[in-house]
């Protein structure tokens, strides 16, 4: 915590420039000093909750799971997985021919071709289910930029849209 400490003591901090201007006062130069606290009083206000085998700072796990912060958390993770995984796709068709890779379509649509159903249905699945999850989402808050479906009501409803286009996306991306 900062308090402004002019030469002649505490500022009031409600008081600006304009309202010191107006009364006639100077504006005063001011220098923020960190407020005094001993080294232990943080240790104690630690110590104080492990005792009472309470948590230092609250955590997801104390809330219950509503939509929408499940859903921001998820188009969050989503847009980094989706961009890690081109990134480093790029990344690695970049580098491959430096270290005797073959990453052109053929070499990799015939790894493809040769990997397990099940495993290529479950890449297939995540690849899929991420892309149009975020997409989906991405169109959700863009209606949002414009002002529509900010009510509570609003929210929830474009959620379960967001989710019953994502599945009908990903099963059709998985699938076909």
């Amino acid at each position: 915590m900062f308090s402004a400490v002019s030469r002649s003591g505490i500022l009031n901090a409600a008081r600006t420039p304009l309202h010191r201007a107006i009364a006639g006062q100077s504006a005063r130069a001011f220098i923020a000093t960190p407020a005094r606290r001993t080294v232990e009083e943080p240790q104690s206000v630690v110590a104080e909750r492990a005792l009472k085998n309470r948590p230092i700072s609250p955590h997801l796990s104390i809330y219950k799971p509503q939509m929408t912060w499940v859903l921001s958390g998820l188009h969050r993770n989503t847009g980094v997985l989706v961009a890690g995984a081109a990134y480093l796709y790029t990344a690695a068709f970049g580098l491959a021919p430096m270290f005797g890779l073959d990453l052109s379509s053929v070499a990799v649509a015939s790894t493809l071709a040769a990997a397990p159903t099940p495993l290529l249905l479950a890449v297939k699945a995540l690849v899929s289910g991420s892309l149009s999850f975020h997409c989906v989402n991405g169109v959700r808050h863009l209606v949002w930029d414009s002002g529509k479906g900010l009510n509570n009501k609003g929210v929830i409803n474009s959620g379960y849209v967001v989710i019953g286009a994502t599945a009908l996306l990903t099963g059709y991306l998985t699938f076909f």
